[in-house]
Formats: structure tokens, C-alpha cells, sequence
């Protein structure tokens, strides 16, 4: 192909592509707070140059990018769109590419927010219920450090957000934004200390009881300044070619073995039933 994205297709081009292959990459991230030396668009690289990366090696093409989704964070410079509005959003995206004849639909996201993430995988999981017609589809949630050992490592150093991990890919990918000077301007040591033992930690939660029923109110806490959750000084672009390097090496495989059993299942008419061994969801609301 002359190009794996789909907007420098022309509609003939998507036509004559989807003779052939019926696969297609969803990269999806958001604008948000990085630090001081990162860029807003962090989250953004991540999923385009993984995807593009992806994407030949599957000999498949990737739709244009999601440039929006939920953070929670709200310093200057970050876009939330709540969770609901962007699971709709990419779940649209979903049906009006499968009207046109797509089958595998792989999510890349830039963004490891849990919130977006729980919230999109259990949207799509009821779009498909409610929508007979996507029966024969298969989408895959291709997060980045599900496939790179070393990226899932961090978490145990406690080290997540705009830290080692992600200054890394930067500055294997593109340098030339990251602002390593900039690290002297940090978060005071024990709100950073407490965003490394608990990255959720920047959330501000109150409610006026203690009872489970009341919805609490939800703000960022007033004494994070910053937002770096780990140790991005430890950071090097060999390391960040080393992340890349296992996400292809692990996701590209797995993925292959997964299209051909979708395509094998669709032909057979068999599937995998899923047990649910949560009983009552309900007592735990």
C-alpha cells in the first residue's frame, strides 16, 4: 500500500482495500498535562507511533486519530470529554466503519486513564449486545504496556504518569519536544511522593456522608502542581526503543493468532462462551 492511514486513501482506495482485508487501527489518546517537560501531546504520539508501527507490521490500515477523551487532571492545556460522550463517540466510529465492511477493529490508546478506559470497554462490550449487526465483529483493546514487560515493570517502581516510561518513547521518537532542563520544576517532594504510591492520589474525593449511595464530588487536589507520577530523570530513548520494541514484538503475533480465530470462528459459526463468575454485581454499586 502506498500509505497504512486511512485519511491519505482515496474512497476508491478503501473500496479496493476492503476486498482483501477488513482490519482497521483505532488510535485514540487526548491534550493533558505532561509536566514541564513534556508536551500536551504526549499521550496523542504515543498511540500514532505505535499504530503506524502496527499497522505495517500487520499490513493494515489505521483510521485517523481520536484526539480526544478523558483525563480528570485539569491543569492548563488539558481537554477532558467525559467517558460517556467519547465511548459513544469511538462506538459510532465502530458502526459506520462496519457498514462499509470492516470486521477487526483494534483500539490503540494513547491514554491510560482507567476511567476512559473501564467505561469504553463496557460501552462497547453493550453497543455489540444491543447491535445484532456487530455480532461479527471483533474488537481488540491493544493497550501499549499490556506488551512491553519493561513498561509494565515501572508500575511496581511506582513510577506512571509523564515519568520514565513516557519521556522514553519521546525521546526515541521525537526529541526535539522533550524539555529535559525543565525537570528542576516539580511537584513538592511529598505530594510527588504521593502520587508514586498512588496515582490516583490527585483526585479529590468528598461527599457529605459516609453513606455507599451518595455520589461523591470529584476535584483535582489543590497541592498538585505539576502531575509527574514517577521518575522521568531516569529516562533515555534506548529504553524508550526498548518499550517500542516489545509492544511489536508481543502485540503483533498475538494479534495475527487472534484475527485468524475470528476469521476461522466466523466461518464455523463457534465461539468462546465467557463465563461471569461475578454473582451479584448489584451489592457492590
Amino acid at each position: 500500500m502506498k500509505s497504512y492511514r486511512m485519511q491519505d486513501m482515496t474512497f476508491a482506495e478503501v473500496k479496493e482495500y476492503l476486498k482483501n482485508n477488513k482490519t482497521i487501527i483505532i488510535p485514540y489518546a487526548l491534550s493533558e498535562q505532561h509536566g514541564t517537560h513534556l508536551p500536551l501531546d504526549v499521550d496523542i504520539r504515543n498511540c500514532n507511533f505505535v499504530s503506524a508501527k502496527l499497522a505495517e507490521k500487520l499490513n493494515c490500515i489505521t483510521a485517523p486519530t481520536l484526539n480526544y477523551t478523558f483525563s480528570g487532571g485539569m491543569l492548563p492545556g488539558t481537554i477532558n470529554v467525559k467517558p460517556n460522550t467519547f465511548s459513544n463517540l469511538v462506538g459510532e466510529i465502530i458502526e459506520s466503519l462496519a457498514l462499509q465492511g470492516f470486521e477487526n477493529f483494534i483500539i490503540v490508546p494513547g491514554h491510560g486513564g482507567s476511567e476512559s478506559l473501564l467505561h469504553l470497554k463496557e460501552s462497547l462490550r453493550i453497543l455489540k449486545w444491543l447491535n445484532p449487526t456487530l455480532k461479527e465483529t471483533m474488537i481488540l483493546l491493544c493497550q501499549i504496556w499490556d506488551f512491553s514487560p519493561s513498561w509494565t515493570e515501572l508500575f511496581a517502581q511506582h513510577d506512571y504518569h509523564a515519568a520514565w516510561a513516557e519521556t522514553s518513547l519521546l525521546l526515541h521518537w521525537c526529541p526535539e519536544v522533550v524539555r529535559m532542563d525543565k525537570l528542576t520544576v516539580m511537584d513538592e517532594p511529598e505530594v510527588a511522593e504521593r502520587l508514586r504510591e498512588d496515582p490516583d492520589s490527585y483526585q479529590l474525593r468528598e461527599s457529605f456522608t459516609e453513606m455507599k449511595q451518595e455520589v461523591v464530588q470529584t476535584s483535582q487536589r489543590a497541592d498538585v502542581k505539576i502531575g509527574v507520577m514517577g521518575f522521568p530523570e531516569k529516562a533515555n530513548a534506548a529504553f524508550g526503543a526498548k518499550i517500542e520494541k516489545e509492544f511489536l514484538d508481543n502485540a503483533v503475533p498475538a494479534i495475527k493468532q487472534a484475527l485468524a480465530a475470528a476469521e476461522e470462528a466466523r466461518k464455523t459459526g463457534k465461539r468462546i462462551v465467557q463465563p461471569d463468575n461475578v454473582k451479584m454485581k448489584i451489592n457492590a454499586i
